[in-house]
């Protein structure tokens, strides 16, 4: 199979805002190795192989370091070590939306959303009937963008992306928003999906999904990779491991209580 995205000994570190004033700043790069401390790794030497076509999901706690690693592999970040490899265009989205604008109307935030992914005016104009009708907003396609409730703004966003075309698609908690009605005719899209030769490569907290749709899924925790492999076996030792630590947390804060 075809090598579509390539890890090698990836890090990512950011700069940390430690609140002294410059002059304590200064004094302490001067007199005293404190390097470390003004930086915090996000990733740490992850390796990964993802091959064309490959539906992937992408687990972990919150601060694990899934977004940063979409990021890095959509190029919107530079890894501080290693080197990555991507072939092909890649679509990300990460909070549906972002990009339209209030003083517009539904109609006009539709061709602008899919003109920042890239996609042809033709293509929506062709299609718009359709794509305000599956968001349930026939009736406000002249509506000011302002006006719609926060699910409206999402169906119609997430409506626009059925037409995006791409070699990669990388989402970012793609099912977290919007009603239980909405979520299931998203996951609905998604699993047509497989029908496709698209790779994708999706963060979710939603494990049921993760297991139906993703042939293998990639869990990370404080930045390093902790299992790829097989959907079902890594999600099912994520969860004992979650699990695990929540009773953990439970049974101390119960000894807290007591004391």
């Amino acid at each position: 199979m075809e090598t579509v995205i390539q890890l090698a000994d990836v890090s990512k570190a950011f700069r940390v805002d430690t609140g002294r004033t410059p002059l304590v700043g200064l004094l302490s790069g001067a007199f005293g190795n404190s390097q470390e401390k003004r930086f915090r790794y996000s990733l740490h030497n992850l390796n990964l192989t993802i091959t064309k076509g490959e539906r992937v999901g992408l687990v972990g706690n919150n601060g694990a370091g899934k977004t940063t690693l979409l990021k890095l592999i959509a190029g919107l970040y530079a890894p501080t070590s290693g080197r990555i490899m991507v072939k092909g265009q890649v679509t990300f989205l990460a909070g549906f939306g972002i990009g339209m604008v209030d003083e517009m109307t539904v109609a006009e935030n539709a061709f602008l959303y899919a003109a920042i992914y890239g996609v042809d005016r033709d293509e929506i104009e062709a299609n718009l009937e359709e794509i305000v009708s599956w968001a349930g907003l026939t009736e406000f396609v002249q509506t000011r963008f302002k006006h719609l409730s926060d699910g409206m703004k999402i169906r119609l966003a997430f409506s626009t992306t059925r037409y995006f075309d791409a070699d990669i698609y990388l989402l970012d908690e793609a099912l977290s928003a919007g009603d239980q009605s909405f979520r299931k005719k998203c996951e609905q899209v998604f699993l047509d999906y497989k029908k496709s030769a698209r790779t994708m490569l999706i963060a979710s907290h939603n494990m049921t999904f993760v297991e139906d749709f993703c042939d293998k899924t990639i869990w990370i925790e404080g930045g390093k990779l902790i299992a790829f492999g097989e959907t079902k076996e890594v999600i099912a030792n994520y969860l004992a491991v979650s699990g695990l630590k929540k009773k953990m947390n439970q049974e101390t804060k119960c000894v807290v209580r007591e004391q």
